[in-house]
């Protein structure tokens, strides 16, 4: 009895510690089994970015294909339609508001997004007329606007930065307004409202200069194209920036010269000038006599199905007044920030200006679109654990079209 109860004593222990490990040994493995089908479960149900993303981390080509494949015109045609929902001239209130648009785009997408505002000296106009007095004796009121185009923020043909004046004279074309152009046609132009033809890589303000330089007293100029009827707006300054800030940045309280300093005067030129239609620009050519036109010029002088042979000077007579007003105006630049991993010191500027003389469908907002898109897939990207190397800087950039107010300072 006594060495049955010893041994029942001595083996019940050693029974209960010989099936301990292997409960634990199977306790371990179920857990294993538990962890290992979630994790894979977890990793099917992940999206298919997200998934390869892990999978092809630090994959430049992979990015890269994610990049371009997520492009969608149709997205680019939503913020399009945003941007020219109004016309929006730099230095006005619906300037600002898609300024505003744009930050809240890249502020949405989880950017570092600022917006800096500048004070800049701008140019509109406040009153512009032209009629025309033919040799019959007819009188006939030129009309400076597009037809149909509704006036609710759509501002007046003219050219930024262009002096006030008024001229009366006769009408006389002058091609390109170069100077080969003056000594082929070979007759004194003095007193005499130009004709101009946008082109031959001449800047509106060198066109003027020229013009006042031969004593021409106004100058209309005109674009060929397949929109007979549209107006091209620009600015006749000489140089780019703010005119008050040359060649240094125009920050609040800074240095700025003053309005009739000769540094800022002569960017401006002494001479008025207007852009008008090519119908508009044709129906006063075609009335002129005097001057045949140079065989040089006829090479390329696009008058559809009119026959053009004389240029002027006169018997068609011009009445031209333009009034403008020079002002300081506020312009808003926005910048968003992805910074570099390895060299964040060193920035890739990435932009488009975002100002238009009217409503920018196509300059610049067809840009501007692109960039807010491109911000999207950017973000996206940054979400999947990319980087860039060096810092990007996407800018929107206001005032360009006054002479690269924008970005210049």
């Amino acid at each position: 009895m006594k060495t049955g109860l010893w041994s029942l004593i001595t083996k019940t222990p050693k029974m209960a510690f010989s099936r301990k490990p292997t409960c634990t040994l199977f306790f371990i493995l179920t857990l294993s089994a538990l962890a290992l089908y979630t994790t894979l479960r977890h990793h099917h149900t992940r999206t298919p970015f997200a998934a390869a993303a892990a999978k092809n981390h630090r994959n430049p080509l992979y990015y890269r294909n994610i990049f371009l494949s997520t492009a969608n015109n149709y997205t680019i045609a939503g913020y399009l339609r945003n941007l020219t929902l109004h016309p929006h001239l730099a230095g006005t209130p619906l300037s600002l508001s898609t300024a505003v648009y744009v930050q809240s785009h890249f502020q949405s997408l989880g950017l570092t997004t600022h917006m800096t505002n500048f004070s800049a000296l701008l140019s509109y106009p406040t009153r512009s007329s032209l009629s025309a007095r033919f040799i019959n004796g007819t009188f006939f009121p030129v009309p400076l606007s597009e037809p149909d185009v509704p006036q609710n923020g759509v501002v007046l043909p003219y050219h930024a930065y262009s002096p006030s004046g008024s001229a009366y004279g006769e009408a006389v074309f002058l091609n390109y307004g170069r100077d080969q152009d003056y000594r082929a046609l070979g007759v004194d132009v003095k007193g005499c409202v130009g004709l101009v033809r946008r082109g031959s890589g001449m800047s509106r303000y060198e066109v003027v200069r020229n013009a006042a330089a031969h004593g021409v007293s106004a100058v209309l100029m005109y674009t060929e194209g397949e929109c007979k009827e549209g107006v091209e707006r620009g600015t006749v300054m000489n140089g780019l920036g703010d005119p008050l800030t040359p060649g240094w940045a125009g920050i609040e309280g800074g240095e700025e010269l003053d309005l009739n300093d000769l540094q800022v005067a002569e960017k401006f030129p002494g001479l008025p000038s207007l852009p008008i239609s090519e119908t508009a620009a044709e129906s006063i050519i075609e009335s002129l006599e005097g001057e045949k036109m140079p065989h040089e010029w006829m090479e390329s002088f696009k008058s559809g199905n009119r026959r053009i042979t004389r240029v002027g000077p006169g018997p068609t007579m011009l009445n031209f007044t333009y009034e403008g007003e020079k002002k300081m105006a506020t312009i808003h630049n926005v910048f968003s920030v992805i910074k570099g991993s390895e060299e964040p010191d060193r920035a890739v500027l990435l932009g488009n200006h975002r100002d238009a003389w009217t409503y920018g469908a196509v300059d610049p907002n067809s840009g501007t679109a692109a960039l807010l898109d491109i911000a999207r897939r950017f973000s996206l990207l940054m979400r999947l654990g990319w980087s860039p190397r060096r810092t990007i800087i996407l800018c929107s950039w206001d005032a360009e079209e006054f002479g690269m107010v924008d970005w210049i300072n």
